[in-house]
């Protein structure tokens, strides 16, 4: 192990916690809510697809924090992608109650 390395691996759990934590109170607030209609589907699409290619790269220098948030990040991602493409199939079935 280089000199330094559980600094820094320290560090990166750390930044793990919080970036792949921010994104707890948007799925939660749709568990809420029950709707995940204010989401951006790009964003989420993007968002899983980068997680997806980031866990591939921490597999492959191996390393602990990234693969962690990583795995965490994309259960939570794709969980607001899987509302928001659940809310989009629902609202093409049932077309919106007219105005009264």
């Amino acid at each position: 192990m280089q000199p330094g390395s559980t600094l820094l691996e320290t560090l990166g759990f750390i930044a793990a916690v919080l970036t792949t934590l921010s994104f707890l109170p948007q799925a939660l607030r749709i568990r809420r809510l029950g709707t995940a209609g204010d989401v951006s589907l790009t964003m989420y699409l993007m968002m899983v697809t980068g997680q997806v290619l980031w866990l591939i790269y921490a597999l492959v220098i191996s390393s602990p924090s990234m693969i962690a948030a990583n795995i965490v990040g994309i259960a939570l991602v794709g969980w607001v992608t899987g509302m928001k493409l659940r809310d989009l199939r629902r609202a093409r079935i049932r077309p919106p109650a007219p105005a009264e």
